[in-house]
This record gives structure tokens, sequence and C-alpha cells, in this order.
């Protein structure tokens, strides 16, 4: 019995022994095999390794390294729906891994990386080469840059009497110089989308909730309620309202009169206030309403000063009337518009007669001797001058009838316009008026009486107007102006 117990206890322990070796090789057969594996993985990628975002797993890692990048394509999503893309290969796109880079893993750690429980992904800077003149002129001809809508800062309007304001346009204009770089880095960086921001445009640069805005929109109201007026006689003129608002930019961010417009519009206060050069109806002595022909005599509304008092007044935000600036004056301005009024002197070459009127009624008439008719040189011209002058004993030259210089001197003289015709006494005449110009006229002054001549000279005031024109004849050429 003991025996029998003894060759069990041997059996059992023989066992165990059997037991234990195999136990070893197999644990050393395993040590074996995950050195053997450790060493593989020291030549090649573990699994789940990747290096700029490519699969290398169980790849050579020097063959890894060298394998150059392939060409790919770049989408490019841009604001309204607007999309582009690039292909690299049109721009002989290469891309290394630079020879520095190595692929540095724990290899003992392959377990884990076939588990999934550990990876790697390494990121290299690539050595890109690519040509530079043919990816910005494909990027200029892409559709993406072609008819853009352009960006529109938020404005104010006048319209129906009231302001608004109007939102900004957005519009969709890249920046090419932000496009660029961000293409760029894409290359670089082998991204194939490229998400344009808000940045990458150019973009209003006024919003519909400005403080800017807002202050315009105050200063608008103020100028909104401004009236301007002109004091023209005759002539009911005002500046305000829509016609006022219109003439107002508002680009540079504040209410700016625009010149040309402002212009324009005292341009059509000129014309239709100014006198000089325009044909006038005029009551005749004894004939009643005719037409007299322009002459030197009259109003020209100096259009650039009055701008400028505009300007003036318009900068104090106030409303206020306007004295308009002349670039040349009539005697006076009538309620009616009129400059001729009720103080003028009145001249018809065909009676050969004046009158003097002041204040409507008749201070002085007289017989005259006009310039010799139907001769383009010495007729006297018909229009409206004015007293330009008034001399004592001056000496009058000029040429004679027969060619010669003539010096005749005069007590009084009185030019009515730029032909060098005006009024004179003529002591050497006996008799005036009638027939006696056509034969013995003068070289186209008004020849008068002695006695006259003073009188108009002592009487009529310098800048009054005088009209000369011919009531039955046709003899006279215009006043020049």
């Amino acid at each position: 019995m003991a025996r029998d117990q003894s060759e069990e206890d041997v059996i059992t322990e023989v066992n165990n022994k059997k037991k234990s070796r195999t136990l070893t090789l197999v644990f050393l057969v395993i040590i074996a095999l995950y050195l053997i594996v450790t060493v593989i993985f020291s030549f090649i990628a573990l699994p789940n390794t990747k290096v700029n975002g490519r699969d290398i797993s169980f790849a050579s890692k020097d063959e890894a390294l060298k394998k150059p990048a392939e060409p790919f394509t770049i989408e490019i999503v841009g604001r309204d729906e607007r999309k582009a893309s690039l292909d690299l290969k049109d721009f002989d796109y290469s891309a290394s891994i630079p020879e520095s880079a190595s692929i540095d893993q724990n290899p003992f750690k392959w377990p884990l990386a076939f588990a999934n429980i550990a990876s790697d992904d390494f990121h290299f800077d690539y050595n890109v080469k690519y040509d530079e003149e043919k990816l910005e002129k494909n990027l200029k001809g892409q559709a993406l840059l072609d008819k853009v809508k352009e960006p529109e800062n938020a404005r104010l309007k006048y319209e129906n009497g009231a302001f608004k304001i109007i939102p900004e346009v957005m519009g969709n204009k890249i920046d090419f110089g932000k496009l660029s770089k961000k293409i760029k880095d894409a290359i670089y960086s082998h991204k194939e989308e490229v998400v344009l921001k808000d940045d990458d445009y150019i973009n209003p640069t006024v919003k519909n909730n400005s403080k800017e805005l807002a202050a315009l929109l105050e200063d608008g109201k103020t100028i909104e309620k401004m009236k301007i007026g002109f004091n023209f006689n005759g002539f009911d003129i005002k500046l305000e309202g829509e016609k006022f608002m219109e003439m107002f930019d508002t680009d540079k961010g504040s209410f700016e009169l625009n010149y040309d417009k402002l212009t324009k519009f005292v341009d059509e206060v000129a014309d239709k206030t100014d006198t000089y050069g325009k044909k006038r109806t005029f009551n005749a002595t004894g004939i009643g309403k005719i037409t007299v022909n322009p002459g030197v005599y009259g109003f020209v509304l100096d259009v650039p000063a009055t701008v400028d008092e505009i300007y003036q007044l318009v900068n104090t935000r106030k409303s206020g009337d306007i004295e308009p600036v002349y670039e040349r004056t009539g005697f006076r301005r009538e309620a009616d518009g009129s400059d001729l009024g009720s103080t003028y002197i009145e001249v018809d070459l065909s009676r050969q007669y004046m009158w003097y009127y002041q204040d409507g009624q008749v201070v002085l008439e007289t017989p005259i001797v006009s310039g010799l008719p139907n001769t383009t040189k010495w007729a006297t011209n018909v229009g409206v001058g004015s007293i330009l002058e008034k001399a004592s004993n001056k000496t009058l030259r000029g040429d004679g009838f027969d060619g010669s210089r003539y010096e005749t001197p005069v007590k009084y003289w009185m030019p009515i316009g730029w032909d060098g015709e005006g009024f004179h006494d003529a002591p050497w005449r006996g008799a005036f008026g009638g027939a006696i110009y056509f034969s013995n006229g003068s070289h186209g002054c008004l020849n008068m009486p002695p006695a006259m001549a003073k009188k108009l000279f002592d009487l009529a005031p310098h800048g009054t107007p005088v009209v000369v024109y011919e009531s039955s004849t046709h003899y006279s050429p215009a006043m020049s102006y």
C-alpha cells in the first residue's frame, strides 16, 4: 500500500516537471516571437500608423518617408454658394518629406497597436514645389472671381419726404491676397478643402446699425428742416425739401453738398434771373410796347460766389436768405424782376430824339444827331447800355470819314457801351434832329445841344440805363455785349 503511494508521487512529480518545462518553453517561444516581431517593427511601421494623414501601417519606414505626396485637388467654397476647384497637377505640383525626417516609434508596443489601443500620426512639413505663376493665373481666371457683386455700405436715402436706411450689401468680392495665401497654405498643409470666411472678402465698412450712420441720420434730419431763400425782386426762389436733399452726398460719412449739383442749380437760377444779354420788352414813348436788343446793361449772377454763400449758410445748419452775389449789376431791380424800372434814358434813332425819365416822369427831352446810317462803322448801335462814365473836358479821338485821325474836345462825355459810343455836347452843330444824320451824321456818338448835354450830365447818375432803338428804320447794328 505504501509502495503504491510512493509510485504515484513519483509519477505526479514527473508530470509536474514536464508541465513546468512545457510552460517555460512556451514562455520562451512567446518571448522570442515578441522580440522577433519587435525587431521587425523596428524597420516597418506599426499598425495604425499615419504620416501626414496617409496610412503606412506595415510599410517600410524608409520607403514611406521617401514616397512623394500625390497631387490632389483643392475645393474652394465661397459665399453665395460660389465654388471653385484647383487640380494641383495643373501647376506642376510635387511634395516630398525632408530627408531629416524619421518615424520614431517604440517597437515594443506592437501588441497595443494590433489591439487598436495605440496609434501614431506623424506630421512633417513637405518640401513643396509648384508653379506659382500658373497658380495665380488660374486663380484669377476662376468663376469665383468673375461677375462679382461689389460690397455696398449701408446708407441713407431721402425718398418721399423722409429718410430711410438702406442696409449694406455684403456682395461676394474676394480679397485676392487673402485667397491666394489660403490656397498656398492649403497646398503646404495638404488641405483638400478651403472654406472662405467673412474676413476673406472685401466687406462693407458701414453697417446699418453703426453709430456713424445713426449720427448721419440725425444730421440729415436737421438739414431736412432747412429752408434757403434768395433775395431776388420778382422771383420766389427757394432751396428746400427733396430738391435740396438730393444735392447732398453721404459717401464720406457726412452730409456734403455736391458742388456740381449745387452749381447746376445756381446756374439755373442765373438763367432765370440774369437780364444781361437778353432782349427786353420796353414801353417806347408815343409808341407802346416794343422789343429792344440787349447790350452792356443788366444783372449777371456770380455763380461761384453765390455757391460759396450757400455753402457757408449750410455749414451753420440754419435756415436763412441768401443775398445774391453779382458779377455785373444794373441800375436797380424792380419788384417784378425787371431792371429798367422808371428811371432811364430813351433814344429813338428813327425819330432822332431822346428822353430822360426819372421815376416815370420826363425831366429832359431833346433832339439829337446819331451816327451816319447805313454804314457798318459809323451807324449808332442799338441795344440797352448804361452811363458807364461821366467825364468833363474830354478829348475824343478816332478815325474820320476820310480816314484821317480826328481829335474833338467836349465838355460832357457819357459813354454808354463798349463800342466807344456815348452822349456828348456838339457845339459845332447849329441844328439837331430830323434827317440831319443821313447826310451829316456823327461818328457813332449821340450828339446833343450843349445845354441839354450839361443838364443830362448833371441829372443822370452813373449806371442809368440807356435804351437805344429804331422805331421805323433798320439802319443800325446791334450793340456789342
